[in-house]
């Protein structure tokens, strides 16, 4: 039995899809329905179930914690730092001005060197994304590789990501997570 919910239009929603969806749901319906109609096979998997089963996970997980650790320590350094500055400037006021002026400009040179660190490190293309990916692509590729390879000799000719979101229902025999699980961990590509 699937619940219904009135939304403010006045149309009628299954409370599992989301109006937002409406465009995944066409791309499933195009995609798994003329599957079905032609008798093709389908499998499904959890991709997130075999992300946490795998060991390397946590072990890469453990290592960019370290590292980021690492880093926040050297922007603790660096705050504290542009902290004394503006303490020494906000107390002496009897700073002769040419002082001042300096103490200034190192200030500003402190801060522009923090913001650069944080972007070179924490924004978009930083180190961290870079080994991030360093660290979580041969993973994905392996899953990748187990999906296909069982896909392939198991005959299935489609194979979906339950975990995107977009399986409703699925039987347990079509499920492959754990083969996939298996086959990462075994290192039989």
């Amino acid at each position: 039995m699937v619940l219904k919910d009135r939304i403010p239009d006045g149309n009628h929603i299954s409370r599992w899809v989301h109006p937002s969806d409406w465009s995944k749901m066409r791309l499933l319906v195009f995609l798994v329905f003329p599957a079905l109609l032609l008798g093709q096979t389908i499998a499904v998997f959890d991709s997130d179930l075999v992300f946490e089963s795998l060991g390397e996970v946590t072990d890469a997980r453990e290592l960019l914690e370290t590292e980021m650790d690492e880093w926040e320590l050297h922007v603790d350094s660096l705050q504290e730092e542009i902290d004394v500055l503006e303490e020494d400037l906000s107390r002496t006021l009897m700073m002769s001005p040419e002082r001042r002026q300096e103490k200034e400009a190192l200030l500003d040179e402190k801060k522009i060197q923090i913001e650069a660190y944080l972007s070179s490190i924490f924004g978009p293309g930083g180190l961290m994304e870079r080994r991030n990916e360093e660290l979580v692509n041969p993973i994905i590729a392996a899953i990748n590789e187990a999906v296909i390879a069982i896909a392939s000799e198991d005959g299935i000719q489609l194979v979906l990501d339950a975990s995107a979101g977009q399986i409703v229902y699925a039987e347990a025999s079509v499920d492959i997570t754990d083969m996939v699980i298996d086959r990462v961990m075994s290192g039989d590509e």
